[in-house]
């Protein structure tokens, strides 16, 4: 069986996914999750806390990015594992990252959860770092532009489940936009 503190994050994720920050309430979730308020704010405090909590345990892997590439294999080939890996965390998040891309642009977010930056500063990171490591000239900031646009349209307008496209139908998908980037 599943703890409070569980059940509520997940109460919170359901919830916070549909109505976005604003307009839920921890009344709400406390009865999705079948806990009084009290409970709710026993393990939370805050509405804000439960909000960064439930975001962090579902986009934990999307927020955070401690993973390094190897910056010797062929540029293709690293800007397609980025892809990648921010494709498929977007796919499996998609409610949840919809709902932090329209938080974010109506200023609603904490600035801990402003995800659109958050990912453009750890894509544009790793480029630096692979243009350094390569003696590259390429602008990494356009490189990573280019990169959230793919991101955000993904996140914004695709009805694809990229997660659970086949291997090669994502090779297939991502192949798209690297051969238009000529990389």
């Amino acid at each position: 069986m599943k703890d409070t503190k569980e059940l509520i994050l997940n109460a919170g994720i359901e919830v916070f996914s549909e109505k976005g920050y604003t307009r839920s309430t921890t009344l709400e979730i406390s009865k999705k999750a079948g806990v009084s308020e009290m409970t709710l704010f026993r393990h939370f405090q805050t509405k804000n806390n439960l909000f960064l909590s439930a975001i962090k345990q579902a986009v934990g892997d999307t927020l955070s990015d401690n993973e390094t590439l190897d910056s010797t294999i062929p540029l293709r080939t690293y800007i397609e594992t980025i892809l990648h890996q921010k494709l498929v965390s977007i796919s499996i998040h998609n409610a949840l990252i919809r709902m932090l891309i329209r938080e974010a642009l109506s200023n609603q977010l904490p600035t801990e959860l402003a995800f659109t930056k958050m990912i453009y500063k750890q894509i544009t990171d790793k480029l630096n770092i692979y243009m350094s490591d390569n003696q590259l000239s390429l602008d990494s900031a356009v490189l990573a532009d280019i990169m959230i646009g793919i991101l955000l349209k993904y996140a914004i307008m695709s009805n694809m489940t990229y997660h659970t496209l086949k291997p090669t139908e994502q090779k297939a998908y991502l192949n798209q936009y690297l051969n238009i980037l000529n990389i």
